[in-house]
């Protein structure tokens, strides 16, 4: 798989995520970048994307549904703190390296994000161009929903709204 291919499948995988779930609102903090990778940091790259969305109603359904969406895709899928109030689900394989599900991510949100595998190629370099293209006019998966850096705490102020004004029904 090239580093572009991987790129577009994290993208993918994550929008794709966000679709099992009936929570609206999702967002992503940036784009998919490519980073070095993990097992061979000097010869290749790995891109990762990740989605935010305020916290749903039902943090064990939602997490129950996500790793059921990817055990169907053949991914190893592990949910951790299943007894906890916020579980998180994380899984390997299938279209990506890995991938997890945060129900209790910052700001009472919901955070998806996942890892493509190492493929050849700097990880600078695949980020200028993807720059470059951007600066072109082109349009990279992921990028249609980016918040800029600037407004990212008016989102997670938005969340923390939202989470507090279900609170409030609930307890009337």
């Amino acid at each position: 798989m090239t580093a572009r291919e991987g790129r577009d499948k994290v993208v993918q995988l994550v929008k794709d995520s966000a679709q099992q779930l009936d929570v609206t609102g999702w967002w992503a903090r940036g784009t998919a970048s490519a980073s070095p990778c993990e097992g061979d940091p000097d010869n290749a790259s790995q891109y990762g994307y990740a989605y935010w969305a305020p916290e749903g109603g039902d943090p064990h359904a939602d997490a129950a549904k996500m790793a059921a969406y990817w055990e169907s895709l053949g991914m190893s899928v592990y949910i951790a703190g299943a007894d906890k109030k916020h579980p998180g689900v994380f899984a390997t394989g299938g279209p990506v390296l890995r991938a997890s599900f945060d129900t209790g991510a910052a700001e009472r949100s919901y955070r998806i994000g996942a890892i493509a595998p190492c493929s050849p190629g700097e990880d600078y370099l695949l980020n200028r161009e993807d720059s470059a293209a951007r600066k072109r006019g082109e349009v990279l998966p992921g990028d249609d929903v980016m918040v800029p850096e600037s407004e990212i705490g008016e989102k997670f102020d938005e969340h923390r709204r939202l989470a507090e004004e279900a609170d409030r029904q609930k307890s009337e």
